[in-house]
């Protein structure tokens, strides 16, 4: 069967999405189910399949959703509502919509994907430290009673 002519083919658009946190290994899978219940959710079974939710590349750090054209809007607020996907926590932030895949990928090499935790000395205590893009820093402190993030950058993690 030849392909259609580009005239008659559904137009679509694609989403750049970060997955935070990005040191989190997601199965596409488990991405895809996690959207289109959100999607679902949202906005009900016919809207969904209007919308037709895929998830095309899925990469450490960083995800590309396919939707149709004129439903990119919808998708990325049914991905702002992303708490969890499989047994993991974990949220998704759009970054950019195109209209081709080759552009995203290119908005992509520019960035630093995440190192998985390491320990660090906070003051006296002995802490975990998460480091991704853009020079921020994340601290775990744990007390007796809860636990508290700290935030810092580069500068102040130099000086600890």
């Amino acid at each position: 069967m030849r392909p259609r002519p580009k005239a008659l083919r559904q137009k679509r658009r694609y989403l750049l999405v970060r997955v935070l946190p990005p040191w989190q290994e997601i199965e596409q899978k488990a991405l895809y189910l996690a959207v289109s219940g959100a999607v679902t959710s949202l906005f009900g079974d016919a809207h969904a399949a209007e919308i037709q939710p895929a998830v095309v590349f899925s990469d450490r750090g960083c995800a590309i959703l396919r939707c149709r054209r004129g439903c990119e809007g919808d998708l990325s607020v049914a991905c702002a509502t992303v708490t969890a996907a499989g047994d993991l926590r974990v949220a998704l932030r759009t970054v950019a919509v195109s209209g081709t895949i080759a552009a995203l990928k290119g908005r992509m090499d520019g960035w630093i994907h995440a190192l998985p935790p390491e320990q660090a000395l906070y003051g006296e205590k002995e802490v975990r430290s998460f480091r991704y893009g853009r020079h921020k820093v994340d601290v775990l402190q744990e007390g007796i009673k809860k636990q508290s993030i700290v935030f810092l950058t580069d500068c102040e993690r130099e000086e600890i």
